[in-house]
């Protein structure tokens, strides 16, 4: 289904960059992302927004400030409900449309959470959440507050992209880039059905699914052996 190309059965996460798709121009051009295409597709569109936003009279700058400022907050409480609803969405294995449909969706990055060219959303797809959001947004904050508030939504976005790209693919040097690092891996590696944050752990707290210290003093060290163990694996 939706062109997927054969793909083994796995019961761990694999190093290596798998073919997704048969048709050779989505594997190349829709399926396979950096960083760099997703800050040259959207960084313009957030400095739009703003500057919509902040030449509007119907609102101050410290207003348009503050918008943005919203926009990012709310982003973090979208990121959490499409990771933990859309992207961990229980698909019945009974069905094959549901089981492509779930690799499609997230199921590709947990079996294969190193894979570089898919750990920031393709545009895409980000275009057609971007669709879904504009409408509603404007008809919440009205015609002054809209742009900003989008604008900083976009940027929230940005922010998680860009974390979830280095909490896999870079050694942190920071106190909160390695915090961000052991919380996002041991979501993978340890408790995917907890830690559903990625740039914050706010709305796991929010939500009740932040695990209890001990439990999750357990599972981090769990994750940090898998990777650790998966590296050494690697170098040999």
């Amino acid at each position: 289904m939706f062109w997927l190309a054969e793909r083994p059965s796995i019961d761990r996460p694999q190093r290596g960059s798998p073919q997704m798709f048969r048709v050779p121009f989505i594997e190349k051009y829709l399926s396979r992302v950096r960083p760099w295409h997703v800050l040259t597709a959207w960084l313009p569109v957030a400095a739009w927004l703003a500057y919509v936003g902040f030449r509007d009279p119907g609102i101050t700058s410290l207003e348009c400030l503050g918008s943005i400022l919203l926009g990012i907050f709310i982003w973090t409480f979208l990121e959490y409900l499409l990771h933990r609803f859309l992207f961990h969405f229980k698909f019945s294995k009974d069905s094959e449309v549901q089981r492509d449909l779930g690799f499609l969706i997230h199921g590709i990055h947990h079996d294969y959470p190193w894979d570089a060219d898919r750990l920031v959303m393709p545009p895409a797809i980000a275009v057609v959440i971007a669709v879904g959001l504009w409408f509603p947004f404007h008809a919440a904050f009205g015609p002054h507050l809209f742009y900003p508030v989008f604008s900083g939504t976009v940027l929230g976005y940005l922010w998680y992209d860009l974390t979830h790209y280095a909490t896999h693919h870079h050694v942190p040097v920071t106190a909160l880039g390695k915090a961000q690092r052991r919380y996002h891996l041991t979501h993978h590696f340890a408790s995917p059905d907890r830690r559903y944050g990625v740039t914050t752990p706010l709305w796991d707290y929010v939500f009740g699914t932040h695990p209890a210290k001990d439990e999750a003093r357990s599972s981090a060290s769990s994750a940090e052996a898998t990777h650790t163990g998966s590296n050494e694996a690697q170098a040999t």
